[in-house]
């Protein structure tokens, strides 16, 4: 009768703990896949630059992002959109994307010469609520700003569209791009600031840093669990968010890549894992720049004109003058 009753205590108490288990790692997953919108509160006007607003879908899935147009303003004055980066934002954050001052270099990027397609990625800025995946679902975003620009209604129709497209992107935005990119020739060349290799890691070790009300600091063994739940909810596979896995697809394009040296989000090791998966074809054009005293997606900040001649350098020999 004993062994009976404590073999029920037992069961009992690993049914609790397995649901409380489950039911934590579910709250952690849903506390990665969704994310208060942040609000846009400057738009390229406060810049003296004209825009569009545009809304355009997704690929595949037709979800309905927003975003602005800039175009290139030529040195005599002229607008132009004969070559357009797509310019990408990143986690949890929106087009204007403050704290990397994403609107500010996309408005130089325009006084360069540069038509420039922003938006706000799914689940963030003012396009729909969707789960954020660490690329995986976001690159159709990318995907799908490509599609509006060789096929969509033209922003600025006296301009006609673009001959040529590039993309930049920052963190996420980086990453996503790497992504799409090495499935969607029509980038002709690519500008990665701050890109993770694999976000599986990141996210195990960032996960523990934060609380939750049950069990206040969330202990790491609630990591991979999570993220397995983040699959199982809400359709989020981000053990497979691994642009070294796809980089190489990118090549004979050119590609270059931006890191912060003291980036302590971002380890400079998945630069490094990047730029070698990057060159292994033989036909790679991969340029780096580890940015010096820089942590996390704060290159352009730290570097200002730096950063913006070394890009646009970058964007003319690869996608050729504008005019």
């Amino acid at each position: 009768m004993w062994v009976r009753r404590i073999n029920a205590a037992l069961m009992t108490v690993t049914g609790v703990l397995t649901l409380g288990y489950v039911g934590i790692s579910s709250y952690i997953a849903e506390e990665l896949v969704y994310e208060a919108p942040k609000p846009i509160v400057r738009t390229p006007a406060n810049l003296g630059l004209r825009f569009a607003s545009v809304t355009f879908p997704s690929r595949d899935d037709n979800i309905s992002l927003k975003g602005w147009f800039i175009p290139g303003v030529l040195p005599d004055g002229r607008m132009t959109v004969d070559r357009t980066i797509v310019a990408v934002h990143g986690l949890r954050t929106n087009r204007e994307s403050p704290g990397d001052h994403l609107l500010e270099l996309t408005g130089a990027l325009a006084r360069n010469g540069f038509g420039v397609l922003s938006f706000d990625m799914r689940g963030m800025g003012e396009s729909p609520p969707a789960p954020l995946s660490m690329g995986n679902l976001e690159q159709r975003d990318v995907l799908g700003a490509v599609d509006f620009l060789q096929t969509g209604r033209a922003p600025f129709p006296e301009l006609g569209r673009p001959r040529i497209i590039g993309g930049l992107g920052i963190s996420l935005g980086a990453a996503t791009l790497l992504l799409a990119a090495a499935r969607e020739p029509a980038i002709r060349a690519v500008v990665s600031d701050s890109a993770f290799a694999d976000a599986a890691p990141l996210l195990e070790r960032e996960i523990p840093k934060h609380s939750v009300a049950v069990v206040g600091r969330i202990p790491g063994v609630f990591a991979p669990s999570a993220l397995a739940m983040a699959r199982v909810l809400y359709g989020v596979d981000l053990f497979g968010a691994r642009p070294v896995d796809t980089i190489a697809g990118i090549a004979p394009r050119p590609l270059l890549l931006i890191h912060g040296a003291a980036d302590d989000y971002v380890p400079i090791s998945h630069f490094q894992q990047l730029d070698a998966a990057a060159t292994l074809p033989a036909t790679a054009h991969v340029t780096t720049w580890i940015v010096p005293n820089t942590h996390h997606a704060q290159a352009f900040k730290n570097t200002g004109p730096v950063y913006v001649a070394r890009v646009v350098a970058f964007f003319d020999a690869a996608l050729g003058a504008g005019g």
